[in-house]
């Protein structure tokens, strides 16, 4: 790849970061204020939504990895991924190691089969205690 591209790249991936601080921070302080009760955050992500009208998904997890809400989607809430274990996912390796925002490499998604980024946002309280993950499937 050519460094022409390369510095492409990186610009547009500073650029959306800058897109995407200051909505998650926002929302991570709201999702922190209703830790951990699970109807209240996903209240909190579907209000965050709108701030984030490019994303596909939007759910938090544990500090353990594990799915605390379900998928907060523009259609509404997909349950059947409440609880599931997302530990070994790649995209979460910067968060786990301590990262405070993480936005992944590209990647073609699962279950979709479209080019995908995933945004992750480590939530902590007042004391830095990690309580979990914010997370966005761009």
């Amino acid at each position: 790849m050519s460094q022409i591209i390369k510095t492409i790249i990186a610009q547009q991936r500073m650029l959306l970061q800058s897109w995407l601080a200051g909505p998650m921070q926002r929302l991570t302080a709201a999702c922190v204020r209703c830790w951990p009760a699970r109807t209240a955050l996903e209240r909190c992500l579907a209000q965050g939504l709108d701030t984030l009208p490019w994303c596909k998904h939007l759910f938090v997890l544990d500090n353990r990895a594990h799915q605390l809400t379900a998928n907060v989607s523009p259609g509404g809430l997909l349950p059947a991924y409440f609880e599931r274990d997302r530990s070994g996912r790649p995209d979460l390796s910067h968060a786990l190691a301590g990262d405070a925002f993480s936005l992944s490499d590209a990647y073609i998604s699962r279950n979709a089969r479209r080019p995908s980024l995933t945004a992750v946002q480590r939530i902590v309280d007042g004391s830095g205690t990690l309580l979990g993950f914010s997370w966005r499937r761009l």
